[in-house]
């Protein structure tokens, strides 16, 4: 039970977004918004870009990602094949 409790843990640490500001071009700053790990996907990048910038937008500068296959194609939305790299650079409107 304690080593369940444990890796669901770590699945939940592994689905988590993370932002950082950094600069785009011409002095313009930009958010990097990374979504990688196991049980994570674009909506949720996505939906942190949305809450970042609020009702006015965003426009998307970079994507960048390991896998282009939709999380419906595994097994409870998992890879079994191991983590997933994903990134985005926006800027708010």
């Amino acid at each position: 039970m304690k080593r369940f409790l444990v890796f669901i843990a770590v699945l939940a640490i592994a689905g988590c977004a993370a932002t950082s500001k950094t600069e785009v071009k011409r002095g313009k700053k930009g958010l990097h918004i990374s979504c990688s790990g196991l049980s994570s996907s674009w909506d949720q990048c996505t939906a942190t870009a949305a809450k970042a910038c609020g009702p006015k937008g965003y426009k998307v500068i970079a994507k960048s990602g390991d896998s282009v296959e939709d999380s419906g194609d595994y097994p409870f939305g998992l890879n079994p094949a191991g983590y997933t790299s994903r990134s985005m650079i926006i800027i708010c409107k």
